[in-house]
């Protein structure tokens, strides 16, 4: 089941029926929401001369709930800074999948080749150094203080 949309909330949902005055659309887990024409195309053209099909995905906005609190649509209402967030996050999710797949595969160079050892070898050769630096720093500054 999906989790409770509120308004506001991107959601990706599916052209399950276009009507004559806009059309419905399925999300996961079975939930079904309204894109009104007014919210899908220009005034004066209806949502099937957009160019909506059935079996099309769309990137909607909640915008409200009908009076049986079925989410109420709008595609005129997502921002290209919308389009950009989802397009990131999916980014985001093939990039996560493909690093754990990675992980999961043996390695085929030996383990002092593959760069995330290296990358992980030298970050504690440089937090290493750096703890050094702290401590001469710090015996420096209390050799002045005693010098004082």
């Amino acid at each position: 089941m999906t989790p409770k949309l509120g308004v506001g909330d991107l959601v990706l949902g599916k052209v399950i029926e276009i009507q004559a005055n806009g059309a419905l659309l399925g999300f996961p887990g079975g939930e079904v929401g309204f894109l009104h024409a007014s919210e899908v195309v220009e005034e004066g053209r209806g949502a099937g001369e957009k160019g909506l099909a059935v079996g099309q995905e769309l990137l909607v906005k909640v915008i409200g709930f009908d009076r049986l609190e079925r989410p109420t649509l709008s595609l005129r209402r997502v921002t290209d800074q919308d389009r950009e967030a989802i397009a990131y996050h999916r980014e985001a999710i093939e990039f996560r999948s493909a690093l754990i797949a990675r992980s999961a595969a043996p390695p085929v160079e030996e383990p002092g080749e593959r760069i995330e050892w290296r990358l992980e070898a030298w970050l504690k050769a440089t937090e290493a150094a750096l703890g050094r630096l702290k401590r001469r720093r710090g015996a420096r500054v209390s050799q002045e203080i005693e010098l004082d």
